[in-house]
């Protein structure tokens, strides 16, 4: 098998991380705008990056990648 075959499209890996990062833009305004957040990294932190990117991966594999029923 030759390094030039493409076993599948590029496009849902590239759409689980555009929405990784966007879930964790998103957890980062709701954490900001429910919490008094601080300059360190703490658990207010954890929760914003964590969140998201579960949020992304929902989203992900909850809507675009469901089988079909």
């Amino acid at each position: 098998m030759s390094e030039d075959q493409v076993k599948g499209s590029v496009a849902p890996t590239v759409r689980l991380i555009v929405l990784i990062i966007v879930g964790i833009v998103i957890g980062n305004v709701v954490v900001s705008l429910l919490m008094n957040r601080d300059t360190g990294l703490g658990i207010d932190e954890l929760i914003a990056f964590g969140g998201g990117a579960l949020l992304g991966l929902v989203v992900e594999f909850g809507i675009f990648r469901r089988t079909g029923r």
